[in-house]
C-alpha cells in the first residue's frame, strides 16, 4: 500500500493512504488540504502511473521539490522520496516498490567490487556496512551519529525563523561534540561578496569576554575550495599561516565546514573550536559535522526562501494596488525599476467620476455609499488593468489612471480611450447592482488628455505612491468635469491618436483655467 506522510510546521504529521488521484493544496476543496501559507490553493497532483505513482506540479507559485530538486513536468515517485511543498515535507512510502535486489547486494556485501576499490573503507565511509563492523565501539559511534542526525532533523527541518534555527544548530553541535568550547555561524550577505557573523555561541563556563573572531585566511580557503578544514593544533598548522587572531585567542583544535546550498554555492560556514585541547576533533567528527552542515544549509536556504516569498508577497500586495498584474510580474522579476523621484514621460491620463455624487450621498447612508464605491471601483480598476493601464489613485468618487507610465506603448492614448469605452459599457451591468445597493443607478463622466508629464514614486519614506505631475493632469481632470453622465470627452491630442480607430464628434471648444484660448474637445461616440 502506498502512502504519503505529511509533516506540516507546528501541526505535526499525518499519514494519507493513496487510493487514487490526490490533489494537494491549501484550498479546502483539495483531496489533501495542507495548512501551510507557502502552499498554493492547488499545489500538486499525485496520481497512478504504469510504473506505480507519479507527482506533477499544478502551476504552484513556489514549486514542488522532490529530493531537494524542483520538478518540471511529471516525476515518477520512488519509495522514500522526500517531497517539499512550501514548508511542508511529504514522504512517499510504497511497500511494493523497494530497492532492487542487486542494489541491496552492493551496499550490504563485504566483498562487493565497489567496497574493495576503497583503500581504507573505515576512513572513507561515514557508516560501515553491517558485515564490516568488527567491534561494538564502532557500532555505538555510528548509532550515536544516527541518533544525532535524527534529532537534528526533527529540530531544524521545519524551522523558518533564522535566529531560532542558528541557535539550535550551535547548541546541537556542542551537544554532540563535548570538546567544542565555542561555535560560530557565518552567512553570505544578500547580493554582496563576503560573509558576516550571523550567530555566536559559547559553552557555559567559557569566558565570553574573549572576543570570538575568525581568520580571514581560513574563511577564504573554505569558500574558495568548498572544503572543510580540520586542525589538531591551529597555532602550528601551516594552513592557518600563523594567523594573528588564532594566536591571540589561544585556539588549539578547530573545524570549519562550508554550508552548501542546492546549487553548491556557499551559503555560509560553521566554525567550532576548542581553546585548550589539542587533537580534540577526529576525522570521524568532521564527517559527521559535514553531514550536519548539509542539513543546516538546507534549513537555512528554506528560511531565506520563505523570507523572499514573504517580502515578494508584501511588495506584490503594494504594487497590485496600482499596476496591472503583467507590470507587477515585471517589477518583481527585476525587468522594471520603480525608483524614488521623477522622470519625463509621455502619458495618457484618464479621470472618471460619478455625477451628482453629493446628492447621492445625502439620500443614502454612509455604509451604503461605501458599499457602492467599493463595488464600482472594483469593476473600473479591473478594466484599467485589462487595458494595461496603471491605477494612479482614487479621489473621493473619482478615479485616475495612466497609460505610458511606468512603461510606454505605441497605443497608450488608444488603450486609454478603449478602456473608457469599456467603463461606460460596464455601467449598464453595474447599475443593476447599484439598484440593489442604493435603489437607483448612477452615471459617470470621463475625460482623457495626453502629453508630457513627470512620473515616479513620490511621497515620504514611509508612504510612497507612483503618480504623475504636470499640466496635462489638470487638463484631463477638467475634461472629466465637462463630461456629462455617460460621456467620454477627449482632448485634441488624444483625438489625433484615435480618430482612425474610434468614432468621435467635434464639440464647441471650452475654456480651461490657465489657458488663454478655448481648447478643442471631442465626444467619443463609438460605444453605444
Amino acid at each position: 500500500m502506498a502512502s504519503l506522510i505529511i509533516e506540516t510546521p507546528k501541526l505535526g504529521s499525518e499519514t494519507i493512504e493513496l487510493t487514487g488521484n490526490h490533489s494537494i493544496g491549501r484550498h479546502p476543496g483539495q483531496n489533501v488540504q495542507v495548512m501551510d501559507r507557502l502552499v498554493s490553493k492547488q499545489h500538486c497532483l499525485v496520481s497512478r502511473s504504469e510504473a506505480g505513482w507519479q507527482i506533477a506540479d499544478a502551476g504552484s507559485r513556489n514549486g514542488t521539490f522532490v529530493n531537494n530538486k524542483r520538478i518540471e513536468g511529471i516525476h515518477e515517485l520512488q519509495n522514500g522520496d522526500r517531497v517539499m511543498v512550501g514548508a511542508t515535507r511529504i514522504t512517499f512510502e510504497d511497500e511494493d516498490r523497494q530497492l532492487p535486489e542487486e542494489v541491496l547486494d552492493i551496499t550490504e556485501s563485504a566483498s562487493s567490487p565497489l567496497i574493495q576499490s576503497v583503500v581504507d573503507p573505515s576512513e572513507a565511509l561515514e557508516f560501515l556496512p553491517a558485515a564490516m563492523i568488527e567491534d561494538q565501539d564502532n557500532l555505538r559511534r555510528d548509532y550515536e551519529k544516527l541518533r544525532f542526525a535524527y534529532q537534528l532533523h526533527r529540530e531544524i527541518a521545519l524551522e523558518l525563523d533564522l535566529t531560532n534555527l542558528l541557535q539550535t544548530i550551535m547548541e546541537m553541535a556542542m551537544a554532540f561534540l563535548p570538546a567544542v568550547d565555542r561555535a560560530m555561524v557565518l552567512l553570505k550577505k544578500d547580493n554582496e561578496a563576503g560573509l558576516y557573523v550571523a550567530k555566536k555561541h559559547y559553552r557555559p563556563g567559557v569566558d565570553e569576554s574573549v572576543r570570538m573572531t575568525v581568520s580571514s585566511t581560513v574563511v577564504n580557503r573554505i569558500v574558495q575550495e568548498k572544503q572543510a578544514i580540520l586542525s589538531n593544533d591551529a597555532i602550528v598548522d601551516d594552513r592557518f599561516d600563523g594567523a594573528h587572531s588564532i594566536v591571540l585567542q589561544g585556539i588549539r583544535s578547530a573545524m570549519g565546514v562550508p554550508m552548501l546550498g542546492r546549487n553548491q554555492q556557499v551559503l555560509g560556514i560553521l566554525m567550532v573550536d576548542s581553546l585548550k585541547k589539542i587533537g580534540a576533533f577526529t576525522e570521524r567528527d568532521l564527517n559527521t559535522v559535514q553531514g550536519f552542515a548539509a542539513q543546516a544549509a538546507l534549513s537555512i536556504e528554506n528560511t531565506f526562501m520563505a523570507r523572499r516569498i514573504e517580502e515578494e508577497a508584501a511588495t506584490r500586495g503594494k504594487l497590485q494596488r496600482f499596476l496591472s498584474p503583467n507590470l507587477v510580474n515585471r517589477v518583481l522579476a527585476g525587468e522594471l525599476n520603480l525608483e524614488k523621484g521623477g522622470a519625463p514621460k509621455d502619458v495618457a491620463i484618464l479621470f472618471s467620476d460619478i455625477r451628482k455624487f453629493t446628492e447621492l450621498s445625502e439620500r443614502n447612508t454612509p455604509g451604503a455609499i461605501i458599499d457602492l464605491l467599493n463595488a464600482y471601483f472594483e469593476r473600473q480598476a479591473e478594466i484599467v488593468f485589462d487595458y494595461e493601464g496603471t491605477l494612479d489613485k482614487f479621489i473621493g468618487d473619482a478615479l485616475m489612471a495612466l497609460w505610458g507610465a511606468p512603461i510606454s506603448a505605441e497605443k497608450d492614448a488608444l488603450n486609454a480611450t478603449l478602456a473608457a469605452i469599456r467603463m461606460q459599457q460596464a455601467m449598464r451591468e453595474f447599475n443593476v447592482e447599484a439598484e440593489e445597493i442604493i435603489g437607483e443607478g448612477i452615471g459617470v463622466g470621463i475625460g482623457i488628455d495626453c502629453g508630457p508629464v513627470v512620473a515616479g514614486l513620490m511621497g515620504s519614506s514611509k508612504t510612497m505612491n507612483y503618480t504623475v505631475i504636470g499640466s496635462h493632469v489638470n487638463r484631463s481632470a477638467r475634461l472629466c468635469s465637462a463630461a456629462k453622465a455617460g460621456e467620454i470627452i477627449i482632448s485634441h491630442s488624444v483625438w489625433e491618436a484615435v480618430r482612425d480607430h474610434v468614432p468621435c464628434q467635434v464639440l464647441e471648444p471650452i475654456s480651461l483655467k490657465g489657458i488663454a484660448q478655448p481648447v478643442p474637445i471631442y465626444r467619443v461616440t463609438g460605444y453605444n
